[in-house]
């Protein structure tokens, strides 16, 4: 057991994980993270890609929820605007639904209202079918009544992870990927005392002590709490899958996401342009089996096909027509029978123990921040009661709210406008195409400038992984030395992720990958067979919908 005593432990590498360590080691605190995968492997990789202000949660009378969510995304659009940027959205309206035109109409001035009208726009509403038509061609014109233009943010999730991580380890945090608590470490009182953690990659093992143990495991909860026999009556969670589907741009060239309610189920789904392809979903269906074990099935892949095609007959989507798809679980809060999976709360909940441990569960990858910074609130006040030997001076203020993200730390102007300036540097200075230089730019920030000098030294790293997408060979170095990779699949699933993207999913280009990452790792012939064996596995997982 290491000499060294922590504030606080944190398990789970997902964005609240990630942001209750940044949020604490800001505050002074002492931190340690472990994460049995990599940082974001789990749900915080698997979103919709998008950080909004919940606009249909006002259906259920959510009013705080909505009002919190474009705040936090109005924030997230200040310290991250290189991965938070705004996107229009289109909600089309056809004779019969509801709500109708004038009551979604009302909906979206509450919406702007609650923004404090400061969303990126103003929404709009365009009446008749060829006005909507004139927006986006590709929709059902009969019966069509008209369409609402809104604006919500788009966003990188995993990166949105990765940048949580990397400030917190640049303030003091000790972040571990692929490091698995085994169990917690308990005094003869029961106290939770620290943790027993195993590399996943070596079998390294060794215990971790700390004043306090905040369990931040999302869609895993329920499973650790048994796995770590702490004494809670009932599982904590309703898991929903959501799955998305990649269908090649030209089969559903969109110009803006559209919103749509399935006419399969009245579920609220999105069709959003991502990447140079467009991505539907999501499902919303219960799930009882094992957090590790989740992928899309034919019955999700034909039912979000069917979805859209309601909307664009003319596309006549099949399971197909699929590049790739992704799942993950929404670690939903439990609530009342009867609920539909819809229906129940995407708000978050908090349970501080007597023993030291912290459970935090639910929430939504938009409202990270705040989620993380009750918890750390939450976590400082029960340490000042039970521990006399913390000191808690100065550590009552979050200062997550105004400190940017690494790849905005330093901009010139904290906003699309900062991050384009970035992009004509890239150009100017080093010599970059603009297609490289806009892509580097809007996935790495600053940092984008380390890439630019790196293929302005050697022009093959500015040679493209797949010709019809921008990722470049200087990121996959990047990814290593600078963005934590241990491996292939962090690399192709996250880092540069033609796993959803590419048309082979990056099976084409996973050898030279596997290459450059061995060169850095020093990896024997066997390791660099077992990464890409693994590497296939996921692919191999991705594509399970067509059996």
């Amino acid at each position: 057991m290491s000499d060294d005593l922590l504030d606080l432990i944190v398990i789970g590498g997902g964005i609240t994980g990630a942001g209750i360590a940044r949020d604490a080691v800001l505050r002074g605190m002492k931190v340690s993270l472990f994460e049995k995968g990599d940082y974001g492997s789990g749900t915080s990789s698997k979103s919709s890609k998008l950080v909004h202000g919940g606009l249909r949660y006002l259906e259920n009378y959510e009013i705080a929820l909505v009002f919190e969510s474009v705040s936090e995304r109005r924030v997230q659009t200040r310290v991250a605007p290189h991965l938070v940027r705004p996107m229009p959205f289109l909600v089309p309206i056809f004779e019969g639904t509801r709500p109708g035109l004038e009551v979604m109409n009302l909906g979206l001035w509450i919406y702007d209202s609650l923004a404090l009208f400061r969303a990126p726009r103003m929404h709009k509403t365009f009446r008749g079918a060829k006005a909507a038509t004139r927006l986006e061609p590709c929709l059902k014109s009969e019966g069509l009544r008209g369409v609402i233009e809104y604006y919500d943010c788009a966003t990188d999730d995993a990166r949105l992870v990765l940048e949580n991580i990397l400030d917190a380890q640049a303030l003091g945090a000790d972040c571990r990927n692929y490091t698995e608590v085994t169990r917690l470490v308990r005094d003869p009182d029961g106290r939770v005392r620290g943790v027993a953690v195993r590399d996943v990659l070596t079998g390294a093992t060794e215990e971790v002590r700390a004043r306090t143990v905040v369990l931040a495991a999302g869609a895993w909860t329920d499973e650790l709490v048994r796995r770590f026999e702490v004494p809670i009556e009932r599982d904590l969670l309703r898991r929903t899958k959501g799955v998305h589907l990649v269908i090649p741009h030209d089969r559903l060239p969109l110009g803006r996401a559209i919103t749509l309610i399935s006419p399969v189920d009245g579920r609220v789904m999105f069709a959003i342009p991502w990447r140079g392809r467009t991505v539907i979903g999501t499902t919303d269906t219960d799930f009882d089996g094992t957090a590790d074990e989740v992928h899309a099935d034919p019955d999700d892949a034909r039912y979000l096909c069917e979805s859209v095609n309601g909307y664009f007959p003319a596309a006549q989507l099949t399971p197909a027509d699929v590049i790739a798809t992704w799942a993950g679980l929404r670690p939903l809060i439990r609530g009342g029978d009867g609920e539909s999976e819809s229906e129940t709360s995407r708000e978050h909940e908090i349970f501080t123990r007597d023993d030291g441990l912290v459970i935090i569960a639910g929430g939504k990858l938009t409202t990270y921040r705040r989620m993380a910074k009750e918890a750390v609130g939450k976590t400082v006040r029960w340490l000042r009661d039970h521990d006399p030997e913390f000191e808690a001076a100065g550590r009552e203020r979050s200062g997550t709210k105004h400190r940017p993200l690494p790849g905005a730390a330093g901009l010139d102007e904290p906003s699309l406008a900062g991050v384009a300036a970035i992009g004509r540097a890239l150009i100017d200075d080093h010599g970059l195409d603009a297609d490289t230089a806009i892509h580097l730019c809007g996935v790495y920030g600053v940092r984008a400038r380390l890439l630019g000098a790196a293929i302005a030294a050697d022009r093959t790293l500015g040679q493209r992984l797949n010709a019809d997408l921008p990722y470049v060979w200087a990121e996959i170095d990047f990814a290593a030395r600078h963005d934590r990779a241990r491996t292939v699949d962090d690399v192709l699933s996250r880092r540069v992720p033609l796993l959803l993207v590419g048309r082979d999913q990056g099976l084409d280009v996973a050898e030279r990958v596997a290459a450059h990452l061995a060169t850095f790792h020093r990896w024997s012939a066997e390791e660099v067979a077992r990464q890409l064996a693994a590497y296939g596995k996921t692919v191999a997982d991705s594509r399970r919908f067509r059996t």
